[in-house]
């Protein structure tokens, strides 16, 4: 039976239960309270295309596990053990919140800081819960890894600002070693007046000029290569030195890819100058996706049918 009629069946079943309702107003209470922190994800995702990108690769990876982890519903619609637990931990950590607003007074960078360290994870949390009880335990071992994975997505994300500039020089000094490897002349220097005060990393190759902006940061690509990492080795359930290496492999391809990106704009650039955008997009697009797929493939992500897991 597909997933949708099962779970209207399921729903029918069950809404004239009190064991049922029970549950549903406790996870309406709790979104509730939560839903500062919904406003911030969605703010967050659509204004920065980085970050979206990361979600939507994300709920794509989920979905391929689901795909040939076969991974199966075990009575849906049911407040079951893993759920109960999970709900208790974001219970948890948003009285801890509310707690530490009462304790103050904290210095509002302080508070601030206390907050998205609590409340961050209670509602990654409260979501695992949610997903625990409407498909069952069967997507136990897929929402653990989820729910972590999106835990360190959303602190990952608050890192965006603060890794701008480092990020953005890193990623230029290394495409200009690669370019001078190959025999390219390249000169770097900063732009302080580009009307809104922000200073401009200016990479000149042969003495063309090209603005490392905050796209070549390589953060995008990045927190995505890390967060795929990070989903797979909670998922195969790894010791801490495999994830360990997991991370770090993903950092570096990331890295690596976007350097890739840079190298390969910069020497069609001067041959392509009337579809600059175009070809940007396209190189951005194929070293994106040519990065992810190779990391899943190297980290064991599934590509045919698994056997039955929970």
């Amino acid at each position: 039976m597909p997933i949708r009629k099962q779970l209207k069946a399921t729903l029918f079943e069950k809404a004239a239960s009190l064991d049922f309702w029970f549950p549903v107003i406790l996870y309406a209470c709790l979104f509730i309270s939560l839903l500062p922190i919904t406003k911030w994800v969605a703010s967050s995702t659509s204004e920065q295309s980085r970050i979206l990108h990361a979600l939507i690769v994300l709920l794509f990876a989920c979905a391929l596990l689901i795909r040939f982890g076969n991974i199966k519903m075990i009575q849906p619609l049911t407040f079951n053990q893993p759920a109960r637990t999970y709900l208790y931990i974001a219970y948890g950590l948003l009285i801890t919140s509310f707690t530490v607003q009462l304790i103050g007074p904290l210095k509002e960078s302080i508070s601030s800081s206390v907050l998205s360290l609590i409340l961050i994870p209670a509602y990654c949390f409260a979501l695992g819960s949610l997903i625990l009880f409407v498909f069952g335990e069967g997507t136990r071992r897929l929402t653990r890894a989820a729910t972590l994975t999106f835990c360190a997505f959303l602190f990952l994300s608050i890192l965006m600002q603060p890794l701008d500039w480092p990020l953005r020089t890193l990623a230029g000094q290394w495409s200009g070693s690669a370019l001078a490897l190959i025999g390219q002349t390249v000169e770097f220097g900063i732009n302080k007046e580009d009307g809104t005060g922000a200073p401009q990393l200016l990479m000149y190759v042969n003495e063309h000029p090209f603005h490392v902006a905050s796209e070549c940061n390589g953060f995008g690509i990045m927190l995505t290569s890390l967060l795929l990492a990070l989903l797979l080795a909670i998922y195969r359930r790894l010791g801490p030195l495999d994830i360990a290496l997991n991370l770090v492999t993903g950092i570096i391809f990331g890295f690596v890819f976007n350097t890739l990106r840079i190298v390969i704009i910069v020497l069609l650039a001067p041959s392509l100058m009337e579809h600059y955008h175009l070809m940007h997009e396209i190189v951005g697009t194929i070293t994106y996706w040519g990065c992810l797929a190779t990391l899943w493939i190297l980290l064991n992500g599934p590509v045919n049918d698994e056997p039955l897991t929970a």
